[in-house]
């Protein structure tokens, strides 16, 4: 990041700013740009102008007449003086001088303002003759004056970034901020719920401060926030909690609060960190003799495991689980145990033993009269049947699952069905019919507010599109997909965003841009700790390399990429992996022979790495004990190389 001075909330919108301009360098994209500190603007645009030049994207910056303020007029101005923009070569033109413009009549005539709010009015179809995306900077009130003068304009643009002054921020309304206009809070109720949490607190923390029920009503209040992906106000409301449990020696309320602090660290992508407060709140359940909430949390435990790729500890810890909720007679947590077993091996990829657990997840579910559970394990059910070639079953379990949720009236499981409906055409090759699915799955999504199930529509709407040949509709969806993940901090799919959309770029050719994606990709999944994302994105960076004739290097992703599948205990991706060093050898003996040199069409065609879909057995010839030393001896010593590489 080369702005490491500014405080997270920046950060996070220069972030998206600079992964907007970078994918959209040839093509028509308004975003604004709202910040009212001329000295941190200034740095934010020199900032994005070099990262932008070192990924071979021009940047241009064009100032506003003061006297006929005409963004159109400004932009074909520069255009007849810049050979490149005429060319069409990639691009982003900064426009400035808006907050300059005067908001008062000295005259009878219209202001400057009002003058450029007209000219935008009408100016939707005169830019659609430029082919670069265009940031034009604007200060808070200028902004929501266009908002309001110039709707048709507004509603055009595709994003809005907003950048705040430190100087004038504290760090409690830090938290609170959202970008300008961009985002509403959608539940009303929720919002209600905010107030009303924060007004009980306030009034205990007056007249009863050392009451045990504000370390309740501080977990409240955090999950409150969590539920609008707002992580770090709920986490510094958990820490609060926490340390009033410490503080009264609380055990209960330490649990408690320590297994919320886990489920929001996992929750926005930092997975490592959520198992030590897991493990803590395990030691406090058990010392009380909580066996139900000891149950619960192995569970969270053994969910965490499985995001890191550690498939066998997870196992452990959810067998774990399901031996209390037998001891205890619960058969729900008894479900979900056998649910979240199923997961590990479907993620495992053996999907027989899958099966039996799902199946025998059904079964209780339907006995304890538990219709959503049911529909969840139908849903499940289907998605075996779909990874197991049986797409007739796929389609009758998933239809079950989408008729219960929307008998129960539960949306969330019902876009989930319809999802997965989907991709179960998509697997038949039935791309447009799976579009259909994804459409109504991205509907609903918006409806009740749920952002991840919205970025993870549009990245299958992504994945259907590119299926069709119809890149730029893919690269559209993708794109979407990757800005909602980043706005909600799902860096799970900002990882498989990246990746999808550096494939393809791979496949039209542009191999440096494909690169630098894969690298974005590889850089998230090695934060949030996830090995096989990290190996799919070292595999496909492999695949991109290899186009450029660069073989070293790709060896390198390649042997990387393996021995991280090895651990993963991945035989299918192992294989993979080995054909494509075999292949780079190959072609390295046959250019040594030949003359001239051939060059990159002569290599095979890659098998790239689709993170989210790709689904393979394990190897069952050695176990991961017999592996590690060497394993993690040959990933340390790619990754060092690697690293050299990527920062060279």
């Amino acid at each position: 990041m080369s702005a490491p001075d500014l405080d997270a909330l920046n950060q996070r919108e220069y972030r998206k700013l600079l992964l907007a301009l970078k994918t959209r360098a040839q093509r028509l994209e308004l975003l604004l740009a709202i910040c009212d500190d001329r000295n941190l603007q200034a740095k934010l645009i020199a900032d994005y102008e070099t990262e932008l030049k070192a990924a071979g994207v021009t940047p241009f910056q064009a100032r506003l007449d003061l006297k006929q303020p005409s963004l159109r007029a400004t932009l074909e101005q520069l255009v007849a003086q810049e050979p490149a923009l005429q060319r069409g070569e990639p691009a982003v033109v900064t426009v400035l001088n808006a907050n300059e413009l005067l908001g008062t009549r000295l005259t009878e005539e219209p202001s400057e303002q009002e003058r450029f709010f007209f000219s935008l009015q009408w100016t939707r179809e005169a830019l659609r003759q430029f082919a670069f995306p265009i940031v034009l900077w604007l200060g808070d009130t200028l902004a929501t004056r266009l908002a309001q003068q110039a709707p048709d304009f507004w509603s055009w643009r595709r994003s809005v970034f907003e950048f705040v002054a430190r100087s004038i921020v504290t760090d409690a309304v830090a938290l609170n901020l959202q970008p300008h206009l961009e985002q509403q809070i959608a539940d009303t109720t929720s919002q209600e719920s905010i107030s009303e949490l924060e007004q009980q607190i306030a009034q205990l923390q007056e007249t009863a401060p050392e009451s045990p029920l504000l370390i309740t009503l501080y977990n409240d209040l955090g999950q409150a926030y969590e539920q609008q992906y707002a992580y770090k106000k709920a986490l510094d409301l958990y820490q609060q909690a926490l340390a009033l449990a410490q503080e009264k020696n609380n055990s209960t309320g330490q649990a408690l609060t320590l297994l919320n602090l886990g489920n929001a660290l996992k929750a926005c992508g930092r997975t490592f960190q959520a198992l030590h407060y897991y493990q803590e709140s395990l030691v406090h359940y058990r010392k009380l003799g909580d066996r139900r909430n000891e149950a619960n949390t192995l569970n969270q435990l053994g969910l965490a495991e499985d995001l890191l790729g550690h498939y066998r500890q997870a196992i452990f810890h959810h067998k774990q689980s399901l031996k209390i909720a037998r001891e205890i007679g619960d058969r729900q947590y008894k479900a979900n145990s056998l649910n979240n077993l199923g997961n590990i091996y479907e993620s495992l990829g053996e999907y027989r033993k899958a099966l039996e657990f799902y199946q025998e997840t059904l079964g209780i579910s339907r006995e304890i009269g538990d219709r959503e559970n049911e529909a969840n394990s139908l849903n499940n059910l289907g998605i075996i049947h779909k990874c197991l070639g049986q797409y007739r079953q796929a389609h009758d379990s998933l239809q079950q699952s989408l008729e219960i949720s929307r008998g129960i009236g539960n949306r969330e499981n019902e876009a989930n069905s319809l999802n997965n409906l989907g991709n179960v055409y998509r697997s038949l090759g039935q791309n447009q019919q799976a579009i259909d699915y994804y459409r109504k799955t991205l509907e609903i999504a918006r409806e009740i507010g749920d952002r991840e199930d919205e970025a993870n529509a549009l990245h299958n709407l992504g994945l259907a599109y590119s299926s069709l040949g119809q890149d730029q509709q893919a690269i559209d969806c993708h794109q979407q997909s990757l800005e909602i993940s980043c706005e909600i901090g799902y860096r799970e799919n900002e990882a498989n965003s990246l990746n999808s959309l550096g494939l393809l770029h791979k496949s039209q050719g542009r191999y440096r841009q494909a690169i630098d994606l894969y690298k974005q990709s590889l850089e998230i999944s090695r934060k949030i700790g996830d090995r096989e994302k990290e190996a799919n994105s070292l595999f496909n960076l492999g695949s991109a390399l290899a186009r450029i004739d660069e073989k070293w290097q790709a060896q390198l992703a390649y042997n990387t990429a393996k021995a991280l599948y090895a651990e993963l205990e991945l035989l299918q991706k192992i294989e993979q992996c080995d054909r494509e060093i075999l292949n780079l050898a190959q072609i390295s003996v046959v250019e040594t022979k030949r003359a001239p040199r051939i060059g990159n069409e002569s290599t095979a065609k890659l098998g790239d790495q689709e993170g989210a879909e790709s689904r393979v057995s394990p190897s069952l010839s050695s176990s991961p004990q017999q592996q590690s030393s060497a394993t993690w001896f040959l990933v340390g010593l790619g990754l060092a190389l690697l690293v050299w590489w990527l920062v060279r």
